[in-house]
Parts: structure tokens; C-alpha cells; sequence
């Protein structure tokens, strides 16, 4: 063989061996970017779980004042929102007869006193809640012309499934949720014998004699059910399930970088946090709360500060 062809040999074999070298180079996997998420650690934390039913306010004091004779409306002391007291006078009544009088009188003035106005008084104290008339509207005898109301009988009236009953009690704490968000503690006082029948649920009663509350207002009743001091606990963003709820699971960040998915059992739950059951998740685990929605097992992941 001589000297050219050798080099040619030699030239060809160091090409082979850059073109194997760019192939490795090329094939070799890229490194993937890790996925940015939140998440918190493990805490333990005391958690009350609670019922919660549907509840209104209402008084269970009304007193109706009446006519207590046929004839047009002469005067009235009150509006609607006023105070009244029992026995004040809370309107005046003319009849068709005093009408009649009237020429009479001029004639024999001893026929006076039958033409003055005929008074009608409350019979209860409260607040006038209803009024039905106005001046000179006419009336009969009987009719009811306003409705008082006793603010100290004010109620939340409570309707409670009847497969729920044995978890109220009468004596039993509650927090009641008002609309504008702020929170009152009471107590169930009453339960109604009846059962209505459409929704079968009972009604109990919850006082609020000190309250001030409008009538029919919603309410939101919540009785204390269970409760766990020291709970291991996680936020409930952080809790994952399967569609049918029969698993659940979090993605549990190990060595700062790596989201495994790890099986839990959820315990009592509040508004925020969720009791869990693991022996493989202990307190100051790092758990992802956002971020982790249909993450495969062993993603690279980065929390964010």
C-alpha cells in the first residue's frame, strides 16, 4: 500500500469519527425546564367542621289594631316605622251618622258630644310594621288598619332536613352569617312540631331578643358537627380527586425540585383547610397549592417565592 492511499485511509476514518461524535452530541436528551408552582408546608391547626342550613328572621309577636267602628279615617298619630304603646291612640274615626249630627247640632246643641271623634288605641307596644290606611280612607268595623310588631320576639326561624334532626339540638351553640358578612353567636331555643310538607324539613328557632335585625332577612345557621385539635392540615387548593371522588392525592415537592404524587385521606374539612391522613406526608412537607392540575408523577418543578 502506499503513502496516498494510507492517507486517504486515515482522512476517512477521522471523518467517520466526527460525524459519530456529532450524532451522539445530537441524540443526547435536553434537559427539562422545571414548572414554576406555589406551595405550602404542612401545618397543624385546629379544624371545626360545621352544618350549615338556611335560615330568616322573623317576629313572633304581632298584634293586629282594628276598627272597632264603620266609618272614614279623621286623623292618624303614627306612620309606618313608628313606636306605638298599649293603649295610645293611633287613630280618629268619623262615622256616617256624627256627619248627619252635625246640622242637628245647630239646633239643639246637647247633640254635641256625639259628634266627637271616636278614638282608636293600640292594644300592644312595638313598632308599627304594617299600615294598611290612609286619611279619610273608609273602614269597616273589624278591618285591619296597621300591624305592630314586639322587637324583642324576633327569631331566626331554622329549616333543618329531617334526616339532619339528631344533629340539632335545642341548647346547642350556633354562629349565625349575615349577608354583609359579619357573624352572630346564638343558641337554638325551639323546635316546631310540624314538618312542612314539600321540602320535610322542621323548623327550630334561634332568639335574638337583642338583635337589630329587619324581618325576612336570610340567614346562614352554622352547628358545630365535629371538631380536631392539632389537625395535620393542608389548604384545600392543595387537595386533588378523580372525577368519581373515590381518590385523592397531592403533588409533594421532595429535594425542592421534584412533585410526586402522594395519596391522602381527607379528614374534616372548614372553609380553607382540609385534615389529611398520610404516612408518607408529614408536617412541613411542602405541598403544591397552584399550579399542580393534572401534573404527572416526579415533575421537575420550582417554587415560587
Amino acid at each position: 500500500m502506499n503513502i496516498k492511499a494510507t492517507y486517504y485511509i486515515v482522512v476517512l476514518i477521522g471523518l467517520l469519527g466526527v460525524s459519530s461524535c456529532k450524532k451522539k452530541a445530537n441524540t443526547a436528551p435536553a434537559k427539562k425546564a422545571a414548572i414554576e408552582v406555589s406551595a405550602v408546608r404542612v401545618m397543624q391547626k385546629d379544624i371545626k367542621e360545621y352544618l350549615t342550613f338556611n335560615g330568616v328572621t322573623a317576629y313572633q309577636k304581632k298584634e293586629n289594631i282594628r276598627a272597632n267602628v264603620t266609618g272614614y279615617i279623621s286623623g292618624m298619630r303614627h306612620k309606618i316605622g313608628g313606636k306605638i304603646r298599649d293603649g295610645q291612640v293611633f287613630a280618629y274615626v268619623r262615622t256616617k251618622e256624627q256627619d248627619a249630627l252635625r246640622d242637628a247640632v245647630k239646633i239643639d246643641s246637647s247633640l254635641a258630644k256625639f259628634i266627637g271623634p271616636i278614638t282608636i288605641k293600640s292594644n300592644a307596644t312595638g313598632i308599627i310594621s304594617v299600615l294598611n290606611v290612609n286619611r279619610n280612607d273608609y273602614v269597616a268595623e273589624g278591618d285591619v288598619i296597621a300591624v305592630v310588631v314586639q322587637p324583642k320576639s324576633l327569631v331566626v326561624q331554622v329549616n333543618v332536613p329531617f334526616e339532619y334532626k339528631q344533629n340539632v339540638q335545642i341548647g346547642a351553640p350556633c354562629e349565625l352569617l349575615l349577608p354583609d358578612g359579619k357573624t352572630m353567636t346564638a343558641t337554638i331555643t325551639e323546635v316546631l312540631p310540624t314538618i312542612d310538607v314539600q321540602s320535610q324539613a322542621q323548623t327550630f328557632l334561634v332568639d335574638l331578643p337583642e338583635a337589630n335585625l329587619p324581618e325576612n332577612l336570610n340567614i346562614q345557621v352554622k352547628l358545630l358537627q365535629k371538631e380536631s385539635t392539632n389537625a395535620k392540615s393542608i389548604p384545600k387548593t392543595a387537595l386533588q380527586t378523580n372525577e368519581l371522588l373515590t381518590k385523592y392525592w397531592v403533588m409533594k415537592v421532595v429535594d425542592d425540585s421534584l412533585a410526586i404524587k402522594t395519596m391522602v385521606e381527607p379528614l374534616l374539612k372548614n372553609d380553607s383547610l382540609v385534615q389529611i391522613q398520610s404516612e408518607r406526608v408529614q408536617l412541613n412537607d411542602w405541598v403544591i397549592t397552584k399550579g399542580a392540575y393534572q401534573m404527572q408523577d416526579s415533575t421537575v418543578v420550582k417554587i415560587q417565592k
